[in-house]
């Protein structure tokens, strides 16, 4: 706790039920307590407005009356007051407790009535212990809480920085994406990279779980690309013309981190100069979608999830492609928000949607797959596509 003491607020004239307070107070087994007074309600008012008391107890007068306690415990609340009366008299006590006293007391009763007066003294200061116990904690939670949405802000600064342009040509490519997650930061990333003049790597991940722990991953695999890319100007490296050996890197370096997560991926190498597209898979499904003169289709392909084993198994494929294509490709987010039963339901609205957009860009495939705005998604969701027109 912030103070290592309690405070007592004495509200009118209860000189002469001082002796009987501190001695009440002294008997208790919690902090120590500091007693402060007001001899008239607008000063006591000014007094809780400045300053947290555990406790008030005000002893009713001509000056200040029953109606005076309604204030005081709009200003107190939710931590105790309790009221010294001059008199037995019923009404009064039932006024002061329907205005807010949590207990009342005939002032010049309090040394015949010590042992119950002592024992209203504790369990009041027991009750303000806990609250403020409770205050404490939640304006604790409540900074940690601030501190933590700070970092997401900057967490969603950085992982959107690190996202390539919404629509960029690239390698005799145009690519567009459409990122959704489902909460503050997404565990989904795509990224499109120029290796030289004729080759463009792309993918698509999708990091196991959601949040700031998956989009952590994503910083992380960025930077396992741009390494690669660096590594191959200096001629030091030759994995990233290899996607299956990209994935064996990344597959590698997963693992090393210790962070316990894995993430499904789409590798594709373009090369220009013979139109050819070199990919590999890492345990993504649905898989991307192939659109030219002949059709469209699925890619072939299959391979386990990157940073779950340690010798895992990966397929590399190579096709050459037609002078106008598109590839078009999805996280399994969306699978979870389409409502056909079986999945491949799922998978043939997938195609008959690419199909009708016809190279319409991912905005207007979400539209087309899921109308209007997504609120509560179970997973984040991404949509890429790749073409050359």
């Amino acid at each position: 706790m912030k103070y290592t003491y309690q405070t007592i607020l004495l509200v009118g004239h209860v000189a002469e039920a001082i002796d009987s307070i501190v001695a009440a107070c002294s008997q208790t087994e919690l902090r120590p307590v500091k007693v402060s007074t007001a001899y008239n309600c607008a000063y006591a008012k000014e007094l809780l407005n400045e300053h947290d008391f555990s406790l008030v107890i005000a002893g009713l007068s001509k000056t200040f009356t029953v109606d005076d306690i309604a204030s005081l415990t709009e200003l107190h609340s939710p931590k105790p007051i309790l009221v010294l009366l001059p008199e037995a008299d019923c009404d009064q006590v039932l006024l002061a407790l329907r205005k807010g006293a949590n207990d009342v007391f005939i002032q010049s009763e309090i040394t015949d009535t010590n042992k119950e007066f002592s024992n209203s003294i504790s369990k009041l200061l027991l009750l303000a212990d806990l609250i403020e116990k409770k205050l404490h904690y939640r304006n604790e939670l409540e900074k940690s809480l601030s501190e933590l949405q700070i970092d997401q802000q900057a967490a969603l600064q950085i992982q959107q920085n690190m996202l390539p342009d919404k629509e960029l040509n690239v390698g005799g490519l145009l690519a567009r994406y459409l990122l959704i997650p489902s909460l503050y930061l997404s565990g989904d990333f795509v990224d499109v990279v120029s290796i030289d003049a004729d080759k463009t790597m792309f993918y698509l991940a999708d990091v196991s779980g959601h949040g700031a722990s998956s989009a952590l991953v994503t910083v992380l695999l960025k930077n396992m690309t741009n390494r690669l890319v660096r590594n191959y100007n200096r001629s030091s490296s030759f994995d990233i013309l290899s996607p299956v050996s990209t994935l064996y890197r990344i597959n590698s370096e997963l693992l090393d981190t210790g962070l316990g997560k894995h993430l499904s991926i789409f590798v594709g190498l373009f090369d220009n100069s013979d139109a050819s597209l070199t990919y590999a898979v890492g345990g993504h499904h649905p898989m991307p979608i192939l659109t030219d003169k002949t059709g469209t289709r699925f890619l072939e392909g299959r391979g386990m999830p990157v940073g779950l084993f340690p010798e895992p198994l990966f397929d590399e494929r190579k096709l050459q492609l037609l002078d106008e294509f598109e590839i078009t490709l999805f996280s399994d987010g969306i699978l979870e928000m389409l409502t056909e039963e079986s999945m491949s339901a799922k998978e043939q609205k997938l195609i008959d949607v690419v199909i009708a957009t016809e190279g319409a860009g991912p905005d207007m495939i979400k539209e087309a797959l899921l109308p209007g705005l997504i609120k509560d998604a179970p997973d984040d969701i991404a949509i890429m596509t790749v073409c050359r027109q």
